[in-house]
Formats: C-alpha cells, sequence, structure tokens
C-alpha cells in the first residue's frame, strides 16, 4: 500500500513538472551568412535567449526557471518526505555490527564447539558399513 502511495505522488509531481510552461531556448544559427546575422539579431533583440522576460518594458529574470512556485514546492516536499522514508527504512532494518559477537581464538572445530564426541572416535560406528 505504501508503495502504491509512493508511485501515486511520483506521477502526480511528474504531470506537475511536465505540464507547466517554460522557457524555449534560442533557436540555432545557420552556417550561411544572411541566417547567422538574421539569427545574431533576433538573439540580440529576443530576451528569452537570456532565460529572463519583459513585463512593461521593463526586464525581469525569471527564478524559477519558468515553472510554476507549485510545483517547485511539490517537488522540495517530495524530495524531503522521500529522504525521511528511506533514512527511516535504513535505521528500522539495519543490523548493527555490535550485536555480532567478537572472534576470539582460532578455529575449533563442530565438535568442540558442540560437545559432541569426535569423528575420530573408534568407538562409534559411521557409516553403513
Amino acid at each position: 500500500m505504501a508503495r502504491l502511495a509512493a508511485l501515486c505522488i511520483l506521477a502526480a509531481a511528474a504531470c506537475c513538472l511536465l505540464r507547466s510552461l517554460t522557457f524555449v531556448s534560442a533557436p540555432a544559427a545557420r552556417s550561411d551568412a544572411l541566417t547567422a546575422a538574421t539569427g545574431a539579431a533576433v538573439l540580440a533583440s529576443i530576451p528569452a535567449g537570456a532565460d529572463a522576460f519583459v513585463y512593461k518594458g521593463k526586464e525581469y529574470f525569471d527564478v524559477f526557471y519558468g515553472i510554476d512556485p507549485l510545483a517547485w514546492a511539490f517537488c522540495g516536499f517530495s524530495i524531503v518526505y522521500f529522504g525521511a522514508v528511506l533514512k527511516n527504512a535504513a535505521q528500522k532494518y539495519n543490523i548493527s555490527p555490535d550485536k555480532t559477537p567478537p572472534k576470539v581464538g582460532g578455529f575449533v572445530g563442530k565438535e568442540v564447539e558442540n560437545g559432541e564426541p569426535s569423528y575420530m572416535d573408534p568407538s562409534i560406528k559411521q557409516g553403513p558399513y
């Protein structure tokens, strides 16, 4: 259920970001001289080349890059929310190394560790023969 909710929130964020209005980059200049001169004149006269816009004769820079502020707020909220979810999951399911017993000494066999008789003891019959 939590994964479905996370996917729905992610899909809603993508829709908000894709449907918002953005500035279009300036057109690329072509190789011939007339097109290059025309392109330079157009680039000099259009403020969209600098990602700026003109309102009532004054040029402004768009600090939101043409994206709706609500979409920026939702994106920031999503980053913080999913970061907290990942942090909580990492803390919940983390197995800390201090709970494992320290290794002391060298190798001992299974029979010594579990208190079983040795496999080399001749009084114990081993196998079907």
